[in-house]
């Protein structure tokens, strides 16, 4: 069996699932395709705030990352380090699979419907038909407020400014450290706020190099 096969069956399983638990709460009756093995409801509930909001993420800024350093969207030069101010109730978890080249990447927030519409097992699918070799990942994405003025080459970035940050395959191991130690210290990693030092740290594998970020010197302000 493939690595992905498990994760694919799961998600057809949280496909079917989800929209029979609709399907009863609102007395209608859903409908099995047998081609795709997932649920498709004649009805269910009306969207909610929180339906609407997920994987909802609203930032100034990009914060990307290399093996060089760190880069509030275009601008320069890339920076060492950041102090941020995060709010871990506001981070978005979700899962992602990446395949093809040039890489194309899909993220679901529940595991049943993906962010372009398809299912969570299609994607699975279609990546395994691509690329038989990829398998979904977990990531993140975290809102990062701005402490102190950041002074680039043309232009300062201000104390408040928002910056953004999904996780790339690798990437969610350090944010994983920064939860077990929260954790660890007796602290809520679900939602606490912090300020902490964002700062990078270098990677390398099959002849490639490239950057994570680095999580260090947290404290929990609220």
């Amino acid at each position: 069996m493939n690595n992905i096969d498990p994760a694919i069956n799961q998600a057809t399983q949280a496909a079917a699932n989800i929209p029979q638990d609709n399907a009863k709460q609102n007395g209608t009756v859903a409908t099995t395709s047998q081609n795709q093995g997932a649920v498709a409801p004649a009805a269910g509930r009306p969207m909610g705030l929180e339906d609407a909001m997920a994987g909802a993420i609203v930032v100034d800024e990009w914060l990307k990352v290399n093996e060089h350093g760190l880069q509030i969207g275009a601008k320069k030069p890339l920076l060492e380090e950041l102090r941020v101010e995060i709010d871990l109730s506001d981070v978005g978890y979700s899962e992602s699979v990446k395949y093809g080249n040039p890489a194309t990447y899909r993220k679901t927030y529940d595991r049943v419907m993906t962010t372009d519409g398809a299912t969570w097992p299609q994607a699975l699918s279609e990546a395994r038909a691509v690329d038989p070799r990829a398998r979904p990942y977990k990531s993140a994405d975290i809102q990062m407020k701005l402490l102190d003025d950041v002074k680039l080459k043309d232009e300062t970035v201000t104390a408040g400014t928002v910056l953004g940050h999904s996780f790339s395959t690798t990437g969610f191991k350090a944010f994983a450290r920064l939860v077990k130690q929260m954790t660890k210290d007796g602290a809520d990693p679900a939602g606490d706020t912090i300020e902490v030092t964002v700062g990078y740290s270098e990677q390398s594998g099959n002849g490639n190099n490239w950057g994570i970020l680095d999580f260090r010197d947290y404290k929990v302000v609220a």
